[in-house]
């Protein structure tokens, strides 16, 4: 599967059910950055001070493995997009780890998060793919 796949895996009723456990814990990166540019209507930048500049006041850059990925800002109560009703992010605009989340029944038997990230959303994947991207420009 590519790495750049925005398949959405989402159960909304069974996330509804276990609140957003995932979404709590924190907000998901956007992995594909072609994604992220089109979703938010952005220019592609040339460095991450650039895009920093240009990003909605509810994102920031995250630093991982010393690579700048844009992710939602987290408040004490996890994603900033997650409210009662689920997340406010229409689908297209959803950080691509959050879309290969897979809801798991047993998160709401146990209470832990059982979910599973499919590859194409996992944390390597994102680095990969915005290191990828910085460094080509």
């Amino acid at each position: 599967m590519s790495p750049h796949n925005s398949d959405n895996y989402a159960d909304p009723q069974m996330c509804r059910q276990c609140r957003g456990l995932c979404c709590q814990g924190h907000p998901g990166v956007w992995v594909d950055p072609e994604r992220f540019f089109k979703a938010f209507d952005l220019p592609k930048t040339f460095s991450p001070e650039t895009l920093h500049s240009l990003l909605p006041r509810e994102l920031l850059l995250r630093e991982i493995d010393g690579v700048a990925i844009p992710a939602p800002q987290k408040r004490e109560t996890g994603c900033i997009f997650l409210k009662s009703e689920g997340c406010q992010l229409p689908e297209n605009r959803r950080p691509g780890q959050c879309l290969a989340l897979v809801p798991a029944l047993d998160t709401l038997i146990d209470g832990e998060i059982r979910c599973e990230l499919k590859a194409e959303g996992s944390t390597l994947a994102a680095i990969r793919a915005w290191r990828t991207y910085w460094s080509s420009r």
